[in-house]
């Protein structure tokens, strides 16, 4: 089977946990898919060459067996931004090929509403829904934002980075390292949301300064990660000083390594709190926007989240993670990802059928 995978190939290493665990769970159904990447939108490696366009939708009826359409926020718009797939709507109809929609969500504005799309940016979803053999989203929060949009299709199947390794619960004796995930950089600083960030975000770092001192007295060997380049600078300003180890891996097999090797992990990043279940490692999740909420209320994770607005209880829960404990609201987390996964694979096995070349 041949496919083209159109998703955020930006340089935030998180995009590919996202794409890595599509590709896992596909091949785990067909393990000689040829899986093809492409560019979604403008914000991708390709400058000029991007999204479903006429010339990506002819290249797909001559090529591929199938489009998939998967990756993280593409469902969000911004300023001048209507949404996060370049779409060429009169091109669509002219599609051969099955369309499957794989792991999409909402919901990055920090400390916001879930985002209200442009009228335009909602009658491409609903069109595109419409056009597609599966619409897969990550979380009930999406579930819930597509439903209000009239997208009845859509089917809530779990994050896909959480099927990567599905790993049984590790206790947090093992492990070399505690893992401090950076938040995005502009929560400590946006032109846009200034006042924002300097009042609710900057305290969520001076949070996790405080809980890597603190960490670093004790002797903890503490590794402080980026999944964007763009976070490097704020983290060597933050942690340099504090003799933290700064890393900032640019290939998903490097950063999933450093997850593995993890005792525990406290994190700024949706991603990588999903890949950390699916390797059964603890951690705690910085809820910070509606993503990280249904990403936390999709898994049962309240045991493992705090809220942005409760940060000055950071130390006390960061303090809980590492003393262990919780063992069956793991256990339960972990049950849902494997229903989850067992829930998506029935499921793509009964839409992938019509492609005509998967073996059983």
């Amino acid at each position: 089977m041949r496919i083209h995978h159109f998703f955020p190939r930006t340089k935030n290493v998180g995009d590919y946990f996202v794409q890595t665990g599509i590709a896992t769970i596909v091949r785990t159904i067909d393990p000689d898919a040829e899986i093809h990447l492409f560019d979604v939108n403008s914000r991708g490696t390709d400058r000029i060459e991007y999204g479903l366009t006429r010339q990506a939708i002819e290249k797909a009826n001559h090529e591929a067996d199938l489009i998939i359409i998967g990756g993280s926020n593409l469902y969000e718009g911004a300023w001048g931004w209507p949404w996060g797939v370049t779409l060429d709507v009169s091109a669509l109809k002219e599609l051969r090929v099955p369309l499957f929609l794989i792991g999409i969500g909402t919901g990055s504005a920090f400390a916001s509403t879930t985002h209200k799309p442009s009228g335009r940016a909602r009658e491409e979803i609903r069109l595109l829904n419409d056009a597609a053999s599966l619409s897969w989203v990550r979380d009930v929060a999406t579930l819930e934002w597509l439903r209000n949009l009239g997208v009845t299709k859509a089917e809530m199947l779990g994050d896909p980075a959480t099927f990567i390794f599905n790993s049984g619960f590790k206790s947090i004796e093992q492990g070399d390292h505690v893992l401090m995930v950076m938040p995005p950089s502009r929560i400590w600083s946006s032109l846009r949301g200034f006042r924002k960030a300097k009042r609710l975000g900057r305290p969520i770092f001076s949070a996790l300064v405080k809980v890597a001192e603190h960490f670093i007295a004790r002797g903890t060997h503490l590794v402080i990660a980026c999944n964007d380049p763009r976070d490097v600078d704020l983290a060597n300003r933050l942690f340099e000083s504090r003799q933290s180890q700064i890393v900032c891996p640019t290939e998903p097999e490097e950063y999933f390594r450093l997850l593995a090797a993890s005792r525990a992990v406290i994190s700024g990043r949706l991603h990588t709190a999903a890949v950390a279940l699916s390797l059964g490692i603890p951690f705690l999740l910085l809820d910070l926007d509606k993503r990280t909420s249904g990403f936390i209320e999709t898994y049962q994770l309240d045991h493992a989240a705090i809220s942005w607005s409760k940060v000055a209880n950071l130390g006390e829960k960061a303090g809980e993670l590492l003393a262990g404990g919780q063992r069956d609201s793991w256990l339960n987390s972990i049950g849902i990802r494997n229903e989850l996964y067992e829930l998506a694979i029935e499921r793509l096995k009964v839409v992938l059928e019509p492609v005509g070349k998967i073996k059983y």
